[in-house]
């Protein structure tokens, strides 16, 4: 059984897995772990490529492959209670964390942002000239800001108010696989089939260092709150590091 997207529920101790199948399984962390919710969220043919879990609403975001997004509500018994069509592959999706009542979709070649109270697409923000599949919300003083990761080999930063693109981050020489904002440092990272993490400041956007520990392409990153740390998932292997603010990160090439 291939599982293909998973998030953690901490206020219900659960986590949901999303599966190759097309099926999303909700299990407890306690232990014995067990398996309290199975239901079939997307098409057989269709894997499910993201989730995403509302803040404070009982509510789960599914993406399947091809396929519609949908908005579960777990208080319903996981009723299905929203759908919306992206009109083309989503890569990401993700909650806003100023406007919760709003999510963000990597899909195609823009990031598009959509209200789960009407079904509405409200905007997109355009400008890589190829696949975006990744991005991530960040904060600079009191304003949203969003940084989004492209198979151009660019990750731009927008300004959710304004709609525009403020930033264009240069640098890697192959796609841009992964994107994150470290939630307690100023710093931005974005990894890549190229083989390297690279370290931007959030405030000038100007590169600070370049992480290459030759373990092949570059997958995931997650920052861990409250931490320096960084986890850093690549074809052969994951490393955990930790970020340097205000020093050159290390580097191989």
């Amino acid at each position: 059984m291939e599982f293909t997207a998973a998030k953690f529920i901490a206020r219900k101790q659960w986590f949901v897995v999303g599966h190759h199948d097309g099926f999303i399984r909700v299990y407890t962390y306690e232990s014995p772990v067990k398996q309290v919710k199975r239901f079939k969220a997307h098409a057989w043919s269709w894997t499910i490529t993201t989730l995403d879990v509302h803040p404070t609403e009982p509510y789960l975001l599914s993406v399947g492959s091809q396929d519609q997004i949908k908005l579960w509500d777990w208080n319903k018994d996981w009723e299905c209670i929203r759908t919306f069509d992206p009109h083309g592959v989503a890569y990401q999706i993700k909650f806003n964390p100023k406007d919760t009542h709003k999510f963000a979709v990597a899909s195609l070649m823009d990031a598009q942002v959509w209200n789960i109270r009407s079904s509405r697409h409200e905007f997109t923000l355009s400008g890589h000239v190829s696949i975006v599949d990744c991005f991530d919300f960040f904060t600079r003083g009191n304003q949203l800001y969003m940084i989004t990761g492209s198979w151009d080999k660019t990750a731009k930063i927008w300004d959710c108010q304004r709609r525009t693109c403020v930033q264009t981050l240069e640098g890697h020489t192959d796609c841009i696989t992964c994107v994150c904002s470290h939630p307690d440092l100023p710093i931005l990272l974005t990894g890549s089939n190229d083989e390297t993490v690279r370290l931007w400041n959030a405030t000038t956007f100007k590169l600070e260092g370049v992480l290459d520990f030759e373990l092949g392409k570059v997958t995931a990153i997650v920052c861990l709150k409250g931490s320096k740390r960084v986890a850093i998932g690549h074809d052969a292997g994951l490393v955990i590091t930790e970020i340097r603010h205000g020093k050159p990160a290390p580097s191989n090439r």
